[in-house]
């Protein structure tokens, strides 16, 4: 099949020009004829070729991107994707796509749709299970029985029943087409996780966050056998084909394997980097695909467990970007435990550094682009030499998680900032800490040095401190938001303060004068504001995923960007200005600013 452009440029919303990675996983599932692997996320939902582990197509926002048409592979069989906003998007390749609005249902956790495509199922945190016609999105009928939220569902293979898992520690079988209630299982001493049915619909396996994984004949209401204790919470069950294994994925970055006929664990699946979420079998049980919170899809083979392929660029949780000085590279930071590098004229990623032992949480060029600096959840702040692309240093002395870094103008000293209540000045040549500042008795969020590195801005609480970045001494506290202060930016000329949080303000602050300016009113939580290099434009991002570009002179508002489906928490403008990268729901936009004053005029 023809691809038509790169998959970067695949379903872009007005003013962007690329998105760098696909969001996070929901369920993966194989085609029929096991040429295709169908990935679920906030984007839609991806095919990728199994043979050559490439992008076929995106479906999305009701189109095809990638090939003309739904691959026929899928044969007729229905793809259905729950999407923020409480929609269904159902695809097959007779009717195309229908996005369902499922009536007076909000908060879905989990959705099925039964094996023939009629039915669809909803269960959500208000305690009910609510059945639809899937053609019309007509309400059929309610179930209810629980006694709290809805957190897995799934329909036996020949769609007679539907069972039910809920944080009231039960599972319920229902009529899988009116909605009665058949019976109750009990046994789980915690919150049902995830249910699967065997082919021939007689055993159905649950996980439960009470760590064991069981086994259960439908027919009878007993407990068959508890397969597995230990486990942690996280992980989708699964079925082969011919339902002779039983599959499921773990925090300690491995996916298990047992027999379903002798109860013995058959393979342990290793190679991800991180807690693995989901997994699919092929229908010639000849391969098992899983993906990983290290943000990849991994092909095993099932008689000797070694890797046949990876698909990567799914991330689940972008915590931060930053341009490179020169503008030809975009880092960001993660949850996968490594920095990624995105080269700008082409897009393409690379990860050139060894893994760290956690999340990184903000990440930083030095002004000589010479460093690369990441705070990782683990307390510490690892450096990267990018001229070498190898490891420089690790800084520590913090002792909780580092939230905010910035690099002085002279590209030696660096700040970070902590839940430790101190932010920590040092000197990265020599790696030694050159001032502690104890930040009364709140944590410190977010830091920000001025462009000519004499002042220092920090948050806490609801309050932003003012510093001599030289000598640690407090000048003055800004007082204003009614909430915790998120983000903070200072203006290229050094002369303005822009702060946003979860009061859903924007405040502009006189900097010589320490004087409040202007405040700009949005409608959600401010998690990330950003001067253009220029000073002209102050962009803003947060909680409902828009991005604002507002003058911060007048506190005009001059356009919205929409495109992001959750929330956004992080912006970086490229130091020509003519870009701004944007980042949340695992997936990076790159907007054109040389267009968007076009566009939105």
């Amino acid at each position: 099949m023809q691809q038509l452009q790169s998959c970067t440029q695949w379903g872009l919303p007005q003013g962007a020009i690329a998105r760098l990675g696909k969001g996070g996983v929901g369920r993966i599932r194989y085609s029929p004829d096991g040429t295709q692997l169908a990935v679920t996320g906030p984007l839609g939902i991806w095919l990728y070729d199994t043979y050559t582990c490439s992008e076929v197509a995106l479906l999305s926002t009701g189109q095809v991107h990638g090939t003309t048409s739904i691959p026929q592979s899928w044969g007729g069989i229905t793809l259905v994707n729950h999407n923020w906003d409480d929609t269904v998007s159902l695809w097959d390749t007779h009717s195309g796509h229908r996005l369902i609005k499922p009536e007076r249902h909000t908060d879905i956790y989990d959705v099925a749709l039964s094996l023939d495509g009629t039915i669809l199922v909803t269960g959500s945190s208000d305690k009910t299970i609510r059945f639809y016609d899937s053609q019309k999105g007509s309400l059929l009928s309610v179930a209810v029985g629980h006694t709290e939220s809805i957190t897995g569902l799934a329909f036996s293979h020949d769609g007679k029943i539907l069972a039910s898992g809920s944080g009231d520690n039960t599972i319920r079988l229902w009529d899988g087409r009116d909605g009665k209630h058949l019976s109750t299982l009990r046994g789980h001493e915690d919150e049902i996780w995830s249910l699967a049915f065997s082919p021939n619909g007689i055993i159905l396996a649950t996980r439960s966050t009470d760590q064991t994984l069981c086994l259960w004949d439908v027919t009878t209401g007993k407990k068959v056998e508890t397969l597995a204790t230990g486990l942690d919470k996280f992980g989708y069950i699964v079925f082969s084909v011919d339902g002779t294994l039983i599959a499921s994925g773990c925090s300690d970055k491995t996916v298990r394997i047992w027999n379903a006929d002798t109860f013995t664990e058959y393979l342990t699946l290793t190679g991800h980097r991180a807690s693995v979420w989901t997994t699919a079998f092929s229908p010639d049980g000849r391969t098992i695909a899983s993906y990983s919170s290290d943000t990849s899809i991994r092909f095993w083979d099932l008689k000797n467990g070694t890797e046949k392929g990876i698909i990567t660029g799914h991330a689940g949780w972008l915590n931060s970007i930053a341009f490179s000085p020169d503008g030809s590279l975009l880092a960001c930071g993660s949850t996968d435990n490594t920095p990624h590098l995105w080269d700008m004229p082409t897009y393409t990623v690379s990860t050139p550094f060894d893994n760290i032992p956690d999340s990184i949480y903000e990440i930083r060029f030095s002004p000589d682009g010479s460093t690369l600096a990441g705070a990782c959840i683990d307390e510490s702040i690892y450096l990267w030499d990018m001229n070498t692309k190898s490891s420089r240093a690790v800084l520590q002395g913090h002792t909780d998680t580092i939230r905010s870094l910035a690099f002085a103008p002279n590209s030696i000293n660096l700040v970070s900032a902590s839940d430790d209540n101190t932010i920590r000045i040092w000197d990265i040549d020599t790696t030694s800490e050159l001032t502690v500042i104890q930040s009364d008795t709140h944590y410190v969020s977010m830091i920000a040095i001025s462009p000519d590195g004499g002042t220092l801005a920090s948050t806490t609480n609801g309050s932003i401190h003012i510093w001599n970045a030289n000598t640690g001494h407090l000048i003055t506290v800004l007082r204003g938001h009614e909430g915790n202060v998120r983000t903070l930016a200072f203006s290229p000329d050094n002369r303005l303060l822009a702060s946003g949080g979860n009061d859903e303000t924007i405040m502009i602050w006189d900097i010589k004068y320490y004087q409040h300016l202007l405040t700009l009113t949005v409608s959600s939580s401010v998690y990330s504001v950003a001067f253009s290099p220029n000073g002209h434009i102050l962009a803003s991002t947060g909680m409902d995923g828009n991005i604002r570009v507002w003058d911060p002179i007048s506190g005009n508002q001059r356009a919205i960007l929409n495109g992001h489906f959750e929330d956004a928490h992080f912006l970086s403008f490229s130091p020509d200005g003519k870009l701004l990268a944007s980042c949340g729901d695992g997936i990076i936009f790159l907007w054109d600013f040389n267009s968007i004053g076009k566009i939105y005029s």
